[in-house]
Order: structure tokens, then C-alpha cells, then sequence
């Protein structure tokens, strides 16, 4: 029998399936547009200032965006926006002094560090947008978050396809997403900003960011297990590779479009719920089904699918496409996984499954890239990932006392 939470969180995943879905399909565009224009070797360049930046967020956000959303939808607590908006600035203004300093790193040419030094900029409205977004997700207010979402990548889009012309510099790409992340802050400020009247900043204190340094260590650890192989196939391989294994991996990321939308609105109910695995059960099963099914298309239609979406110029990415078509089960078992510890403040068996699964990554990349390339770089990825889905489901029983008490009074 389904249950109300279910039937509600089946409500909000339908709002912001419809939403992300449209997201997903300007973003989708947007590549494909980059991609053409660009050509492989200004896609790589693209894609490695995007991961980096992309880690540079992570960093800066140092977990917070996931303490705002337990502690807004659990307690309606807003006492740490300020000390999360002013810790994320301040790491940003540290990043962006550092890539203006260094030099260029390897597999980078002049104007791709240019671009990246540009790009950097972005993160001083990504923290604002991180704050916003977090509130309209913990008050769980996902209309307006799914539309902030979707905005976003349609004004990303419909910039891209005025300014962005086949010859374009990466350069011009830095300075056009620049601007539109500072649109994207603005929009995120305007759509949360009457959700709190009554708010009133609390003084700030080291204390206040002790919470977070769980979470902090989650996120860092997680979104450098994610990036690890566009980076190091950017300094071992250089842009045109990667912009082939980027390809392969931006299909596979759209294919967990609906996954992601779930998770979205998965993550505030269960902030409130005793048992996260009994209570979502029937959720669980269907996203599982549902990466079963998407895992067996991307590997059959591979072929296709680069060749229509990419065109010829990156048909060495079909091999790879495969390969990493199969990480969409592990992925939804270790995400929905570490959901469930994190909702229960319970972070130590993710700290423990990410780090093993990011030393196994480490080390396989360095093992196989140079001998099989791209190649290589799919299947470390997906052994890690593998890795890590099993050490989770290992220590869901005996890491959640929770759920061990809630099934004793089941019985």
C-alpha cells in the first residue's frame, strides 16, 4: 500500500520531474551547441573549466547547502544562513585568488586557463544561488525551485545560441556563463527572498560552522570522486580527449535526469522520517528499475546517440558510453544510500565508503589510463563505483540503529 509520504513525495517528483526535464533538455542543447561549435578540442577545454569550477563550488560550499536544507526542513531553523553565505564568500574569494595566480596547468592551452581564471569569478553568485536554492528546497517549495532551475538553463541556453558562433573562443563561453550565473543568483534571491519576513540574522561564530565539517568532508570528497577522471584525462591526455570522454559522460549524467529529480525531493522528507529505506521502499524500487531499463538503452543505442548528439568527430566516445551506461545502477543504490545517512545525521559510513572508493579511483586511473586511455578511465570508474554502492549497503544495518529499532517494533 502506498503511503501519504510517498504520495506526496510522488507529487513534488512530478513537478520537478517536469522541470528538470525541460532543464535537462536546454542543458542537453546547450552541449550539443558547445560541442559542434567549439569542436572537440574547445569542448574538452570547456569541460575541464567546468569541472573545475564545478569542484571550486563544492569547496566553497563546504556542506552547507546540505546543513540549510536538514535544518530548515526539519526544525525550520534559519540561524545559519548568514554564517553559510559568508563561509561560502569567503572560501570564493580565496579560489579565485588562487587561479588568478597560478599558472597554466598541464593540458591547458593560454586561452583555456584564461577562461577558467574568467569562469572563477562565477563562484561569488554561486554562493548566493547555493543559499537561495537551499532554502526553497528545505521549505520544500519545489515549484519555485524547479522554475529556478529551468529558467536558468533556457536564459544558458538562449545566450549560448546568440554569442556562442562556430570559431568562438572558450574565452567568450567564460565570460557568457559568468554573466548568467550572476542572472541565476539574482532570480534565486527574488524567489526565496519573502520566504523568511521574520528572519533575523544571528552574530557570527567558529562555532556555528562546526555542524558542517561532516558534511563539508562529504562534499569535497564526493565532487572530487565525480571530476577525478575529466581531470585527469585533461593533464594526460589533453582536450580532445577530453572532450570525447566528456560527451560520453554528459549522456549518461542526462539519463539520471529522472533520478535526480526524486532525490531532489527526496532528500527534506527524509529529514523527517525514522525509517528512510522502509518508508520509501516502493521509491526505491522504481528508480532502481528505472536505471535497469535507461543502463540497457544507453548501451544499445550508444552508437546512435553519440553520432546524432555529437556528431562523427567524437565516435571514440561510443566505447566509453558503454562502459559507463553501467554505472546508472550502483549510482542510484549508492545515492539513495547515502541520502538515508545523511538525512539521519549519520556520516561516517559515507566518509568511510567515498574515501575507499576515491583511493580505488586514484589508483586505477594511474594504473590504466596511460595504457588504455579514455577506456581505462570508464572502467576505474565504474569498479569505484561499484565499490562504493557495496560498502554502503553493507553498513546500512549496522550503522542505523534507527531502522534496526523500527523493524524490532514492526515485528
Amino acid at each position: 500500500m502506498i503511503s501519504a509520504k510517498e504520495l506526496q513525495l510522488a507529487k513534488n517528483s512530478l513537478w520537478v520531474l517536469a522541470a528538470r526535464l525541460g532543464a535537462q533538455a536546454a542543458l542537453a542543447l546547450f552541449t550539443i551547441l558547445i560541442a559542434r561549435r567549439l569542436g572537440s578540442a574547445g569542448f574538452g577545454e570547456y569541460a575541464f573549466i567546468a569541472s573545475a569550477v564545478f569542484i571550486g563550488n563544492m569547496l566553497t560550499t563546504f556542506g552547507t547547502d546540505m546543513l540549510l536544507i536538514r535544518e530548515i526542513a526539519a526544525r525550520r531553523d534559519f540561524s545559519q544562513l548568514l554564517p553559510s553565505l559568508s563561509l561560502q564568500l569567503s572560501f570564493s574569494i580565496v579560489l579565485i585568488v588562487i587561479a588568478w595566480v597560478l599558472p597554466a596547468l598541464p593540458g591547458q592551452s593560454a586561452a583555456g586557463w584564461q577562461a577558467l581564471k574568467i569562469y572563477s569569478l562565477s563562484l561569488l553568485p554561486f554562493a548566493f544561488f547555493t543559499v537561495s536554492s537551499s532554502v526553497l528546497r528545505g521549505l520544500q517549495q519545489m515549484d519555485r525551485y524547479a522554475s529556478l532551475n529551468l529558467s536558468t538553463s533556457l536564459i544558458q541556453l538562449a545566450a549560448t545560441y546568440a554569442f556562442i558562433k562556430a570559431g568562438s573562443s572558450v574565452v567568450t563561453l567564460a565570460w557568457l556563463l559568468l554573466a548568467v550565473q550572476v542572472a541565476a543568483a539574482i532570480l534565486a534571491g527574488w524567489l526565496c527572498g519573502d520566504q523568511f519576513p521574520n528572519f533575523h540574522p544571528m552574530p557570527l561564530s567558529l562555532h556555528q560552522f562546526q555542524p558542517v565539517l561532516p558534511l563539508a568532508a562529504l562534499s569535497i570528497l564526493g565532487i572530487l570522486y565525480q571530476r577525478l577522471g575529466i581531470l585527469l584525462v585533461t593533464f594526460w591526455l589533453g582536450a580532445v580527449a577530453t572532450g570525447w570522454f566528456s560527451a560520453a559522460l554528459r549522456v549518461v549524467e542526462f539519463a539520471k535526469t529522472a533520478h535526480l529529480a526524486v532525490f531532489t525531493v527526496l532528500y527534506p522528507q527524509m529529514a523527517n522520517s525514522q525509517d528512510q529505506l522502509k518508508d520509501f521502499r516502493l521509491v526505491w524500487l522504481v528508480l532502481l528499475a528505472g536505471s535497469l531499463t535507461a543502463t540497457l538503452g544507453i548501451f544499445l543505442l550508444a552508437s546512435l546517440l553519440i553520432l546524432i548528439l555529437f556528431g562523427a568527430e567524437y565516435s571514440a566516445a561510443i566505447p566509453v558510453l558503454r562502459l559507463l551506461a553501467w554505472m546508472l545502477v550502483p549510482f542510484t543504490v549508492s545515492t539513495s544510500l547515502t541520502l538515508a545517512f545523511v538525512a539521519a545525521n549519520r556520516e561516517k559510513p559515507i566518509l568511510i565508503a567515498l574515501t575507499a572508493s576515491l583511493l580505488t579511483l586514484i589508483l586505477l586511473n594511474f594504473l590504466w589510463l596511460p595504457r588504455f586511455g579514455i577506456l581505462g578511465v570508464g572502467w576505474a570508474m565504474l569498479l569505484a563505483e561499484c565499490l562504493q554502492a557495496g560498502m554502503l549497503l553493507v553498513q546500512y544495518p549496522k550503522k542505523s540503529p534507527v531502522v534496526t529499532t523500527e523493524v524490532v517494533h514492526g515485528d
